[in-house]
């Protein structure tokens, strides 16, 4: 007989329809099973098995003494992709080993007693998916009678709650997490709810604040507790319980009464509005954070900066006066020591003219007073010069830095022809700059490199430039990174120096070689330096004695980055 095709609707009517379930029902053969086929089978098992397949609702059927299973297309999904499907027509024991432990009983119990069983998000792990899984049900089992009036199986209707159960307990521990959290927070945390402020969750950092336990707050409506602060407070809460939105409050001053005294201090509060499940306002959270000893810290140490400030402006205006003073001092005496000079070399051309023939011995001591006092000619004008660096910043404008070079190139054409000497620049930058500044800047390294050279070998000098990247500039915490900087390099194959001397160069009146080997008065690279602080740029070097140098110079493409400061 083919089932899937039933002959006689008065047997067969029960089973046509019902899904898939319905369709394995049909084709399965019944007559190897202790119920046989189904034209055999009770008009209850029909019946019964006709509202199983039928069902939208999961429904499963244990028949007969072995407990043969039946079940519905709701049914299938929960015995998982890889697992107990298909498990119709099996032995209930066969089916469900490793739980029978649990169910054999109760459907024992169903089958013997006739009386009904419920449970409610009961673990019952079993066999799917190719494991092991644990499974919340929510389930009854009911004695289903034949024909004879006899229990002869077990109706079960049942609901998965396995995502209910899961996302229960995270919820569970979720709040045990909050109220562990509450309860263990070094800042007070207190939660009200209602009109009447009523304290459904604090800590002991909130009591220790008020001077409450907790034990003395819970359950009561908190002004009743603490009625002093009532006038301060109480606008807030109500504010943030029916607008839902959260108030924030820096160094709040407050005060309670413990045992008749005042305390009081400064608070940091959050009040955040308090949801429950329905995501309904029902009250609020309040955060307290006791910043009293850093408000008086705060506050003192205000009144100090504000004294120390005012010293500072006080000194800061001595200083411009001391400045202005020296760099007066240093321009006059600048020019009043140029006019003795100028006689002491006068004189001595005319004593040496006076003299006439003279001996080895007396010229000697002529060339050495004409040497010092051209020297020091050379160094009052230098000085001059370096007292005077700062007072052009009224003179800034775009300067073309490879016209400067070529100035200078044109003004040392005699020393370079000397010296067999090459320079080679290009695509220098434009730079807001004091034209003269810079002209003075290039000049000092030119002519250094001109001047530094190693016998024998023709100078060459390279002058180099590029944008200093993002990357680099993070290197010179003395730079603006707001800015952008070219980085100049001016190179020469001189004699060079020892790295450990590359910071003493630039200070004034340094030399690392004698004034018979090199002449000089040791204020050049000064002067490089203080120009390179006027446009707020930098300058080092980089060298190894015998090979030559290379200076470094940064500065900024504009000086707008600045208007705020004191120099240019």
């Amino acid at each position: 007989m083919d089932l899937r095709r039933p002959t006689d609707d008065q047997f067969f009517h029960f089973i046509q329809g019902g899904g898939e379930m319905g369709a394995l029902t049909r084709s399965f053969d019944w007559s190897q099973t202790p119920i046989g086929p189904p034209d055999q089978w009770q008009q209850s098992l029909r019946t019964t098995l006709g509202i199983v397949l039928h069902s939208a609702f999961p429904m499963f059927l244990f028949w007969g003494d072995d407990l043969i299973c039946f079940y519905n297309d709701a049914f299938r999904p929960s015995l998982g992709a890889e697992g107990k499907h298909p498990a119709l027509g099996k032995k209930g024991k066969e089916v469900w080993p490793e739980i029978w432990d649990f169910i054999g009983p109760l459907l024992n119990k169903v089958m013997t007693s006739g009386e009904p069983v419920w449970f409610e998000d009961q673990l019952v792990p079993f066999f799917r998916n190719g494991k092991i899984e644990d499974i919340y049900w929510t389930f009854s089992y009911s004695p289903v009678y034949d024909d004879s009036g006899q229990v002869n199986g077990v109706f079960v209707t049942c609901t998965e709650t396995t995502q209910k159960v899961m996302i229960f307990n995270r919820l569970h521990d979720s709040e045990r997490r909050f109220q562990n959290l509450v309860v263990n927070a070094t800042v007070g945390i207190i939660v009200l709810i209602g009109e009447d402020m009523v304290v459904e969750i604090v800590n002991d950092a909130y009591g220790q604040l008020v001077g409450r336990s907790r034990e003395e707050l819970l359950g009561k409506p908190l002004f009743s507790v603490i009625p002093e602060t009532e006038p301060h407070f109480r606008d807030l809460l109500d504010a943030v319980r029916t607008t839902g939105e959260p108030i924030f409050l820096s160094e709040h001053p407050y005060f309670v009464f413990v045992d008749a005294e005042k305390k009081e201090g400064f608070l940091n509060l959050v009040y955040q509005p308090y949801r429950a499940d329905d995501g309904k306002v029902h009250g609020v959270m309040i955060l307290c954070q006791d910043v009293t000893v850093q408000v008086i810290a705060k506050l003192k140490m205000e009144e100090i900066v504000a004294e120390r400030t005012q010293e500072l402006a006080s000194a800061n205006r001595h200083l411009q006066r001391s400045n202005a003073e020296l760099a007066q001092f240093a321009y006059i005496a600048s020019h009043d020591l140029q006019e003795p000079l100028r006689k002491v070399a006068t004189f001595t051309q005319m004593l040496e003219a006076e003299l006439g023939g003279t001996t080895d011995r007396q010229r000697n001591y002529l060339d050495k007073i004409k040497n010092a006092s051209s020297r020091m000619l050379l160094l009052i004008r230098d000085v001059l010069t370096f007292s005077q660096l700062a007072r052009d910043s009224d003179l800034v404008t775009q300067t073309d830095l490879g016209t400067v070079l070529d100035n200078i190139v044109d003004d040392l054409e005699l020393l370079i022809d000397q010296k067999h000497a090459s320079i080679t620049y290009k695509r220098l930058p434009v730079v807001e700059a004091v034209p003269l500044q810079m002209a003075q800047l290039f000049g000092n390294l030119i002519s250094n490199a001109l001047k530094f050279t190693r016998n024998g070998v023709d100078p060459i000098i390279s002058v180099s430039a590029e944008m200093l990247d993002k990357t680099a500039l993070k290197s010179y915490p003395m730079l603006d990174t707001r800015c952008a900087y070219h980085h100049l390099q001016v190179s020469d194959n001189g004699i060079g120096f020892e790295q450990v001397y590359a910071e003493q160069i630039f200070e004034i009146f340094q030399r690392l070689h004698g004034k018979k080997d090199f002449e000089g008065t040791g204020i050049g690279l000064a002067m490089c330096k203080k120009i390179l602080q006027n446009h707020h740029g930098h300058i080092h070097a980089t060298s190894t004695e015998g090979k030559g140098a290379t200076f470094h110079i940064l500065i900024p493409e504009n000086q707008s980055c600045f208007a705020d400061s004191s120099t240019l």
